[in-house]
């Protein structure tokens, strides 16, 4: 069998290296990075929530027009033939 020198030791294999810093540039471009990330996620959150509304916009006016609309003509044609409302 081999010596005890030969066999690793538990600390020995999860030990952690020491990592370098980032120096105040990497700092920098780290930073820029993520900021510009972030940016295009807002961008396209906010884009998304836009058209979520314009969507919702436009369904509730297409609703509104198609209860509103037809008895406003209605009325209107009624009103310059001089017919009463309630006349057919």
């Amino acid at each position: 069998m081999s010596s005890d020198d030969e066999i690793p030791v538990l600390r020995d294999a999860v030990a952690r290296k020491p990592r370098p810093g980032l120096n105040a540039e990497q700092i920098d471009d780290l930073c820029d990075s993520l900021n510009a990330k972030a940016w295009v996620l807002i961008d396209k959150l906010v884009g998304d929530a836009l058209q979520e509304v314009e969507d919702a916009l436009r369904l509730k006016i297409n609703d509104r027009l198609s209860e509103e609309l037809p008895e406003l003509i209605e009325d209107t044609v009624r009103e310059k033939l001089g017919l009463a409302p309630d006349e057919s």
